[in-house]
């Protein structure tokens, strides 16, 4: 699991968890950007960042649960279960696992903007 490497690249603590806010797609598809958070506890202040694939040419996507919108419209964020960063230039795709949804991508470049 490469949560403790994504911990580490973004300079905090290991334990906490990792949290989607929202996915945007570009490029019709060739990019994907993912708002996150991180919480080290659920008392703490999120720390927030983005997870931006670039040149993306192969996504599986899985949706595992049909979400319902709050009032104001608002989806839940999902919490990662499972990472696997891959490798860039395509060599391996990143797997990632959350309580909603599944995504395997094959892709370029991997930045992280805090």
């Amino acid at each position: 699991m490469d949560k403790g490497r994504l911990s580490e690249m973004l300079g905090l603590q290991p334990m906490g968890t990792f949290l989607v806010k929202s996915v945007t797609a570009g490029g019709w598809g060739s990019s994907l950007g993912f708002a996150c958070l991180y919480e080290l506890s659920p008392s703490s202040e999120p720390f927030t960042f983005t997870l931006q694939l670039d040149d993306c040419r192969e996504i599986q996507w899985r949706v595992y649960a049909h979400l319902k919108h709050a009032e104001d419209q608002t989806l839940p964020t999902a919490t990662f279960v499972n990472l696997r960063l891959g490798s860039d230039n395509h060599r391996k795709p990143l797997h990632l696992l959350t309580d909603f949804f599944g995504l395997t991508v094959s892709y370029g470049t991997l930045r992280l903007e805090k």
